[in-house]
């Protein structure tokens, strides 16, 4: 497990955290268009599920401003923050990067910093804190996942952003599970993305996911397979570990990078592999091969680097040919004709 631990951190390149702390902002300049047709330029100092507390002046005296008169429907209200962009922009760079331990580190910095619009609609310190959370799994770093999705800053996220964070999010609270170890839990959350095991079905050494985009199945096959691998079922989490990287390759790398790397610690451990079977020697090779082809070789341990080789191909032996059986001797043709004159002179 420790070796798994290690390899996983290697593969995602987690690094040491990077904070920037502006420190917390007691307000925050917007503008506002009403409902009324008029616009309102002031400064944001609070917000809750009803209303801003809105000031017309810098540090001074704010009125409550319902979001009813706020021109919009539902979330999607006219509010507008000028520091948005600004004060998302070095951690969407670290992002966009994949400097995903940094990113995290910066995110959370912003919604910590902007905390007063948390329960504002729409508000960018709520999808700081998301991409927080969603840094944090790109980086490895499960553990605190879910305890930061059921805070009060991760239910703004479910609460007050729109519908294109919703999928993630919950996505985010089954890493959570993983990295708080609750593998019970975990395996009971992804029945809801499993076929029912009905009919032909009970047939199949594991239940098959829903249709979703390949980018989520392999996410959920690299879930699936932890919680195999927690209950000692070493084929069908190869089997999940497999599906994720295949899944992976061409929407998810980094999803795939993680799961070659499980696979490869697993397939180490095979008893089969020490001894030096064929078949298992063979099996490591073609991932480890793989795996060195796509992401290189630096970050593999040195008992798998060794086997990042092209495994032989199997030669082909050609069947036997049968032999045909001899062909009995024709009568010459002048012999043929004299055999038929003898037998109308009988």
């Amino acid at each position: 497990m420790k070796k798994i631990t290690i390899f996983s951190a290697l593969v995602l390149g987690v690094s040491g955290l990077i904070a920037q702390d502006g420190g917390p902002v007691r307000e925050v300049q917007a503008v506002l268009a009403m409902s009324d047709g008029t616009r309102r330029q002031g400064f944001i100092q609070n917000a809750n599920d009803q209303a801003l507390l809105f000031a017309t002046a810098s540090g001074g005296q704010g009125a409550p401003v319902p979001y009813t008169q706020i021109a919009g429907e539902g979330l999607n209200k006219a509010i507008f923050i000028e520091e948005r962009a600004e004060a998302l922009s070095n951690a969407r760079t670290q992002f966009n990067a994949g400097n995903y331990a940094e990113a995290a580190a910066m995110f959370g910095q912003v919604a910590r910093n902007y905390a007063i619009i948390l329960n504002a609609p729409q508000n960018f310190a709520s999808e700081a804190f998301f991409y927080h959370m969603e840094s944090l799994r790109r980086a490895g770093q499960y553990g605190s996942l879910l305890q930061l999705a059921e805070s009060k800053a991760g239910q703004t996220v479910e609460s007050k952003l729109g519908e294109v964070y919703q999928h993630p999010y919950q996505m985010i609270k089954l890493w959570g599970m993983l990295g708080a170890k609750k593998t019970e839990d975990l395996k009971a959350a992804l029945e809801a993305y499993q076929e029912p095991v009905l009919g032909e079905a009970k047939l199949l050494p594991a239940p098959k996911f829903k249709e979703m985009p390949p980018a989520d199945a392999a996410q959920l096959s690299y879930l699936r397979a932890k919680v195999y691998e927690a209950e000692g079922d070493t084929n069908n989490a190869l089997d999940d570990y497999y599906r994720a990287f295949t899944l992976g390759h061409g929407y998810d790398p980094l999803m795939s990078k993680l799961a070659m790397g499980a696979a490869m610690t697993m397939q180490s451990e095979d008893p089969a592999l020490a001894k030096e079977s064929e078949r298992a020697v063979a099996e490591m090779q073609s991932l480890a091969f793989t795996f060195s082809k796509r992401f290189g070789t630096d970050i593999m341990p040195e008992d798998i680097r060794k086997y990042a080789q092209r495994p032989p191909l199997p030669k082909f032996v050609a069947p036997p040919k049968e032999e045909k059986p001899a062909e009995e001797a024709k009568p010459a043709e002048g012999d043929a004709e004299k055999g038929k004159a003898k037998e109308k002179g009988e």
